[in-house]
């Protein structure tokens, strides 16, 4: 209930001081100046859905600004349609167009994705400009802003519509950034072939993030249109989406909170580089902060590295500027490139992620409760043991190049048991596991899953068949805590449509989620960690939160990568036990391992292999004994 009063109350205290300014301010500037507050406040929202929490830079969404900022004005204007209708089309196009950018761009990643986007954005400023029988080119285009239910939209009514939907749209993210949908886009950035391992779907959920964020870039357009009520294609370049990117990192990145307050830092910025006592005053402020970060190095006897003294340096090249340069405004593009690079660097959580760890160690906000764990017969329900063939590899082959990491392997998984799969380093075991759990798609041979034919070249359909499966490195997505790690897999637990969870009406669905992800950490011994960011725990924890992240997918058979490998012997000890449990269910097993103690508890059959063939096939106590395997893997005694 703390938690609730105090991160809810202080939105509504900010939501109503900002409504109630136009009671007591009537001065035009101002209000238009808080009205492109709450324009830019939607427009860095969406943005931060793609640089936040993807982790991708993304450069087009000025162009959505301007795309949307048309189509509002055409709608309005040769449309005749309303003020809200014309809103609604320019969250519609930029949806669409959003998504058609999203689907080729985002099979690129980190230098090329961010040229698919620049170069979206110099198209749609180029064809804003050349298409002047539609938008007027560079004459520009006129625009009457429409009336609201009969009402004339006077600035302090059109700034409380601005300020509302705002208010909307961060209600609404705030309902999807707390859902799986959240965990889903922060895991991306993490990793996104673990990801698709659990099922998640990587490029569905990307796809949909970019298009979302790109539809309140429009929204944040179509308002833009009726506040300045002419529009020219030049104002939406790419020197605007540097300054739009300067205010999502200053502001902070996955923060509501840091997307406002960008806005406000780049709604003033342009007043502030004209004034030039104000641009002095702002420059040595921040020429100060950056000497107090090293001032509190030393203090500490930390090591001076280079994100404490460059923004030092940054900041004093604005502040020796700000006296120097007779007009700042022309150096606004190299002004702006300084802020930029000293927040990156000197700053990476931004103001708002640098408050928040603050005031949650001043506070010491109490996390929110749990529910009590589900029964784990519910999360992991018993599974048939028959001994019936579940998993065949029929003369499997994975060829690089002239290398047969895998050749000719034809192998047997039944139902129940625990399958070893062992071999010296280089014999195609994790080449084997990485073709069957579709990260690899196979040179020839046949996969078969109860006989039908298993998907090959795709994590993502591979686990829905009902596959999971562990790394031999670590996959785990580390700045999620234990509990979000296990929530992000939970297979059959997630059926609530995105447009409903927006709204606030998957609470119970999370709930749910929660006590089913308690249950399987208590069954790997992990409870008491359940708040503990995964990047944190001890390498043994992380070995079996990875497990139970796999188990969460209610797997038919799962696939244990090395699961002992770097564990003492009392965690390898442990490891068997759990393994024993999870086996106790039904579940069956390939086991991949080096060692030979662990393969010889719990094993029913161990298959060898060797240069991508198999050597020997059997139970562990002959394998051991058998001379092949002697040669190539055990070695004489």
């Amino acid at each position: 209930m703390k938690r609730f009063l105090l991160i809810r109350g202080a939105e509504l205290a900010a939501l109503l001081a900002l409504a109630a300014i136009p009671l007591l301010v009537a001065n035009p500037f101002a209000l238009g100046l808080l009205t492109l507050l709450a324009i830019y406040g939607i427009l860095l929202i969406g943005l931060d859905v793609t640089v936040g929490y993807l982790g991708q830079i993304n450069l087009a969404q000025a162009a959505f600004l301007g795309i949307g900022a048309y189509t509002s004005g055409l709608l309005a204007g040769a449309g005749g349609l309303g003020i809200l209708p014309a809103l609604a089309g320019s969250f519609m196009v930029c949806l669409a167009l959003g998504a058609l950018l999203a689907l080729p761009a985002l099979r690129l990643e980190g230098p090329q994705f961010a040229l698919a986007t620049l170069s979206f954005g110099a198209l749609a400023v180029t064809v804003l400009n050349e298409w002047e029988g539609l938008t007027g080119g560079a004459q520009g285009l006129s625009i009457q802003r429409p009336a609201l239910l009969g009402q004339t939209l006077d600035a302090a009514r059109f700034y409380w519509l601005c300020l509302l939907l705002l208010a909307l749209v961060w209600l609404g993210m705030k309902n999807l950034l707390s859902s799986q949908w959240g965990r889903a886009f922060e895991a991306l950035r993490d990793s996104p072939i673990a990801t698709d391992a659990m099922g998640v779907g990587a490029y569905r959920h990307k796809v949909i993030a970019f298009a979302f964020g790109s539809a309140l870039g429009g929204l944040a357009g179509g308002l833009y249109s009726f506040n300045f009520q002419y529009l020219q294609p030049l104002s939406f370049t790419y020197e605007l989406m540097v300054i739009l990117l300067l205010g999502v990192v200053l502001g902070g990145r996955k923060s509501l909170w840091g997307a406002v307050v960008g806005a406000a830092f780049i709604v003033l910025l342009p007043n502030l580089l004209s004034n030039p006592v104000m641009f002095r005053v702002f420059s040595i402020a921040g020429l100060l902060i950056a000497v107090m970060g090293v001032i509190g190095g030393i203090k500490a006897r930390t090591a001076l590295r280079f994100q404490t003294l460059a923004p030092v340096a940054a900041m004093a090249m604005l502040a020796v500027g700000s006296f120097t340069v007779e007009h700042t405004e022309d150096w606004r593009r190299a002004i702006f490139a300084l802020m930029l690079f000293s927040v990156v660097v000197g700053l990476p959580e931004g103001l708002m992620g640098y408050a928040a760890m603050t005031l949650t160690r001043l506070l010491r906000v109490p996390a929110a409760p749990l529910p009590p764990a589900s029964a784990l017969d519910d999360v992991l329900p018993m599974q048939n043991a028959d001994g019936a063939v579940l998993l065949q590899l029929r003369d499997l082959r994975r060829h690089f190049g002239g290398v047969k990491a895998v050749d000719g392997v034809s192998m047997t998984v039944r139902a129940g048991a625990v399958h070893g799969l062992i071999g010296p380093n280089g014999s195609g075991k994790s080449t084997a596991v990485n073709v069957i759990s579709g990260l690899y798609a196979p040179t020839g041979g046949e996969l078969l899953l109860d006989g039908a034919a298993l998907a090959t070249g795709s994590l993502y359909r591979v686990a829905g068949a009902g596959i999971a499966r562990t790394f031999q490195n670590l996959q785990l997505f580390g700045a999620l805590s234990a509990l979000d790690n296990v929530m992000v897999a939970l297979r059959d637990t997630y059926k609530t449509p995105w447009p409903l969870v927006l709204l606030g009406l998957a609470r119970g669905e999370e709930r749910k989620a929660q006590a089913d992800a308690l249950a399987l950490l208590q069954l790997m011994g992990l409870h008491a960690q359940t708040r503990t960011p995964a990047r944190d725990l001890t390498y043994g924890a992380q070995r079996l939160l990875e497990i139970a992240r796999a188990l969460a997918r209610k797997p038919r058979l799962l696939i244990l990568d090395e699961p002992a490998a770097g564990l003492a012997r009392p965690d390898a000890q442990q490891l068997v036990e759990i393994i024993r449990r999870i086996h106790g269910r039904g579940i069956s097993i390939v086991l991949i391992e080096h060692h030979m103690d662990v393969v010889s508890a719990l094993c029913d059959t161990v298959t060898v292999l060797d240069g991508g063939r198999v050597i020997a096939e059997g139970a562990a106590q002959d394998i051991k004994r058998d001379p092949k395997v002697i040669a190539a893997y055990l070695g004489a005694a």
